[in-house]
């Protein structure tokens, strides 16, 4: 190579058919740019075509009810009574429960006299009192 001549430069071939396809490709994307900042400048914003659905509907979990929040916050204490033949009534006690009729119930089971039925009750609505606060 003499000096005056200069190295031939290889360029980019833009008639190549790739070349024609970027360039598209280039000017479709910077219409639809153009045409989006339009739409947000007129207040209208791009809403895509889901018919008013979500995409994902909420799904509802299965809670059983013994793990639920309102039973497990009325519990408030098993109650075992134990006869003198052994034998053991066990009641859970609830804030919605009487003492006066779970004492009758263990009464009428035992055959316990109203006394004891009486004192069974009151001792029933301490417990809870105590629970309550």
């Amino acid at each position: 190579m003499s000096s005056y001549e200069q190295p031939v430069k290889q360029r980019i071939n833009m008639a190549h058919g790739f070349m024609k396809s970027v360039i598209r490709n280039q000017i479709d994307r910077d219409n639809y740019d153009k045409e989006i900042k339009a739409r947000q400048q007129h207040g209208r914003p791009h809403i895509k075509s889901s018919h008013g659905k979500s995409k994902k509907p909420e799904i509802q979990t299965y809670i059983p009810p013994q793990r639920s929040k309102k039973e497990s916050s009325q519990h408030m204490f098993v109650l075992e009574y134990e006869h003198k033949s052994g034998e053991v009534y066990t009641v859970n006690v609830s804030r919605t429960n009487m003492p006066e009729e779970i004492a009758k119930k263990i009464g009428e089971k035992f055959d316990l006299p109203d006394t004891f039925i009486n004192a069974l009750a009151q001792q029933i609505q301490e417990e809870m009192d105590k629970r309550c606060v």
